[in-house]
C-alpha cells in the first residue's frame, strides 16, 4: 500500500472466519493510521466480534453504504453505467487471458456456443444477485474506489475484500491496472454448489410441480409427440400475448406482418405468473396455431404440457460436476460448465424433437441458456434466430450472444457485436422492429391527450420509469421512485393546468413500490388529467411511442426533478 495517508479497507462479506483467518491479520499489518474498514454486509455475531477487536486499536468499523443513481466518475458517467459499458469487457479480457481459460477457448473441439456459454457464466447476475461473479466484482471494484475517491484517499491505499470466485485472479490484475492495493479473496468457492444447483433445477422443479399436483388430486397434463410431419417455428413466450393486438407489444409481433402460416408456430408458455390458459388456447387455435407450457405450473384449465423430467441422466452429470470439483479451481470451474451446458442442450434438443422444432425464435439473450439452445438447434438441422428489442449503442459483454440468424435494428450493431465478441452467422438488419406501430398508436395517444385536454390540462408531461431496484446500491430504489412519483403528482394536483401521462416499466406492481403515494397517485387519477397505462402482466405492454404522442414533453428516468425548468 501507499505509504501514509488514511487508509481503507473494503469487505463484501463479513464473516467470523474469514475475518479472523484472512482480513483481520492483513489489518494488523498496517502501521499507518486513520484506518476505516467498510462492511458490506455480515451476520450479527461476526459483526460484534470485528467491532470488539476493532475498537480495542482505535480503528473504525462503518456499514458500505453508497446510492448507485449518486455515483459518477470524472467525465460525468454513473459508475454504474461504466461498469456495464466499456469496463466489462476490459475485464472479462483479463479473465480469458488466464491460461485455463485461454486453453478452453483455443481448443478447436469446442463449439462457439459453448464458448459463449463459459464467457457469459463468468458474468452470472447484476450487481445486487447474491451469488459471486464478474459483475458484481467489478462494480465493487469501482464503487470502492470512487469511495476512497470522495473522501480524499489515495487509490494504493485502498484493499477490497472480495469473495472468492474461480476467476479472481483475472479481477485482481485488472484492479491493480486501476490503481487498487489489492483484491484479497475471502471465504470458499462456491463453483461446485452453483453448477449443481443450476444442472438439477429444472428437473427437481418439474418433480415438485408433478407431485404437488398429485397431493391435490389433480391430474398431470401431457402431450403427446407431434406427428403431423410438418417441421415449426418455435417462439419463446414472454409476457406479452396480444396476438390480436397489432398496436402493442406482442411476442407474436413477426408473425402479425408476415403470411407465415399460424399452423407451422409453436409458443412455449414457462411463466407461471403469465401461464397458458384456455382463452389464450382458443386465441390461437382461431390461427391454426399451437401453444404448451414447459411448466405443470406456468398451464392452467387443462392446457397441454411438455415437461418430461430427466432427472437419472441429470444425477449422473452431477457425478461428474463433484469430480471437477477436485480439479484446480478454474479447470474445473470449466468442466462443470461444459457439464451444464450439456445437460441444457439435451433438454432442449429432447423437447425439439418431441415437437418437429426446426427454428427458435427468442429476444431474450442476456443469460448463457440460448447457448445451449442454439446448439440443440443445430444437432436437429435447425437454426436459432434471436433479435433486438431494445436500443444497444455500445458493446457491452451482457448482450454477448451467438445465433445463427441476428435481426438488428440497423447495421451499426454489426460492429457493437463484433466488439462484444458476439458469434453471429447471419446479421439481418430490419430497422427498428416496432416502427409499424407508430401509426396504429396515434389514434389512442390522441384520445388521451383529448381527454385530459377535456378535464383542464393545458400541458401534457409523460414520465416514464424503468422500474426500480430493492437497494439503491444497486439501482434507483423504491425510495427515489416515490420521490419521483410524489414531485410529478404533487406538481399536477397544484397546477390546475397540468396534465401528466405515466408509462412504467412494470404496471403491475407499481402501487406496491409506491407504498403511500400510491394513495397520491388514486387522487390524481381522480382529477382527470392523469393517465396511468397500466396494461402489461410481466412489464408494460403500451409502446413508449404511444405515451409521448400522449404529451408535450416526455421525462425519462431523471435523477432529480427539481432542476427541471418547470
Amino acid at each position: 500500500m501507499t505509504e501514509g495517508g488514511m487508509q481503507y479497507f473494503f469487505v463484501e462479506r463479513l464473516r467470523a472466519l474469514s475475518w479472523l483467518t484472512t482480513v483481520w491479520p492483513r489489518i494488523r499489518r498496517v502501521s499507518a493510521r486513520p484506518v476505516t474498514i467498510w462492511y458490506l454486509d455480515g451476520d450479527a455475531l461476526s459483526l460484534r466480534l470485528a467491532h470488539a477487536m476493532v475498537s480495542r486499536k482505535g480503528l473504525k468499523l462503518e456499514r458500505w453504504t453508497f446510492d448507485a443513481a449518486k455515483m459518477f466518475d470524472d467525465d460525468g458517467t454513473l459508475i454504474w453505467m461504466r461498469t456495464h459499458y466499456g469496463e466489462m469487457l476490459k475485464a472479462l479480457s483479463h479473465v480469458v487471458r488466464q491460461p485455463a481459460f485461454d486453453r478452453f477457448l483455443a481448443d478447436g473441439r469446442h463449439t462457439a456456443a459453448l464458448k459463449t456459454w463459459a464467457i457469459k457464466q463468468v458474468l452470472p447476475g447484476d450487481a445486487g444477485a447474491a451469488g459471486p461473479g464478474l459483475w458484481r466484482a467489478l462494480y465493487l471494484v469501482h464503487v470502492s474506489l470512487w469511495c476512497a475517491r470522495r473522501d480524499g484517499v489515495a487509490a494504493g491505499n485502498v484493499i477490497l475484500f472480495l469473495r472468492h470466485w474461480p476467476w479472481i485472479d483475472g479481477l485482481r490484475e485488472y484492479a491493480l491496472d486501476c490503481g487498487l492495493a489489492a483484491v484479497v479473496s475471502i471465504g470458499r468457492e462456491t463453483r461446485t454448489r452453483s453448477a449443481l444447483r443450476r444442472l438439477l433445477a429444472r428437473d427437481l422443479l418439474l418433480l415438485k410441480e408433478g407431485l404437488e399436483m398429485r397431493l391435490r388430486g389433480e391430474n398431470l397434463r401431457s402431450v403427446a409427440i407431434d406427428e403431423r410431419g410438418k417441421p415449426r417455428l418455435a417462439l419463446q413466450y414472454y409476457g406479452h400475448f396480444n396476438l390480436d393486438r397489432h398496436d402493442l407489444y406482442s411476442d407474436f409481433f413477426f408473425w402479425q406482418q408476415s403470411d407465415f402460416p399460424g399452423e407451422r408456430l409453436l409458443a412455449l408458455f414457462g411463466i407461471p405468473k403469465d401461464p397458458l390458459d384456455r382463452v389464450r388456447m382458443e386465441a390461437l387455435a382461431r390461427h391454426g396455431m399451437q401453444a404448451l407450457a414447459t411448466r405443470h405450473s406456468a398451464a392452467r384449465e387443462g392446457a397441454p404440457v411438455d415437461a418430461a423430467p430427466a432427472l437419472l441422466s441429470t444425477l449422473t452429470e452431477a457425478g461428474r460436476v463433484m469430480v471437477d470439483a477436485l480439479r484446480p479451481l478454474e479447470a474445473g470451474w470449466l468442466d462443470a460448465e461444459q457439464t451444464v451446458f450439456r445437460a441444457q442442450k439435451r433438454y432442449w434438443k429432447s423437447l425439439f424433437s418431441r415437437q418437429d422444432v426446426k427454428v427458435f425464435v427468442t429476444w431474450f439473450k442476456y443469460n448463457s441458456e440460448h447457448c445451449a439452445i442454439g446448439e440443440a438447434l443445430r444437432e436437429l438441422g435447425g437454426a436459432l434466430a434471436l433479435y433486438q428489442r431494445s436500443y444497444e449503442g455500445d458493446p457491452t459483454a451482457k448482450t454477448l450472444l451467438a445465433t445463427d440468424i441476428y435481426f438488428g435494428f440497423s447495421r451499426a450493431g454489426i460492429e457493437v457485436e463484433a466488439q462484444a465478441g458476439s458469434h453471429i452467422e447471419y446479421f439481418v438488419t430490419t430497422g427498428y422492429i416496432g416502427d409499424h406501430r407508430f401509426k396504429l398508436v396515434d389514434a389512442e395517444a390522441k384520445r388521451v391527450r383529448d381527454n385530459l385536454r377535456r378535464n383542464g390540462a393545458e400541458y401534457v408531461v409523460a414520465y416514464f420509469d424503468e422500474g426500480s431496484y430493492l437497494d439503491a446500491r444497486w439501482g434507483i430504489d423504491a425510495g427515489r421512485l416515490r420521490e419521483h412519483y410524489a414531485f410529478l403528482l404533487e406538481a399536477l394536483l397544484r397546477e390546475e393546468g397540468a396534465g401528466l401521462v405515466l408509462k412504467p416499466k412494470v404496471p403491475g406492481t407499481l402501487r406496491t413500490r409506491l407504498g403511500p403515494v400510491a394513495a397520491l397517485l388514486d387522487h390524481a387519477l381522480a382529477t382527470g388529467r392523469c393517465h396511468l397505462y397500466e396494461e402489461g402482466v410481466l412489464q408494460g405492454a403500451v409502446t413508449p411511442a404511444q405515451a409521448a404522442l400522449s404529451a408535450d414533453l416526455a421525462v425519462h428516468d431523471a435523477e432529480d426533478f427539481r432542476e427541471l425548468p418547470y
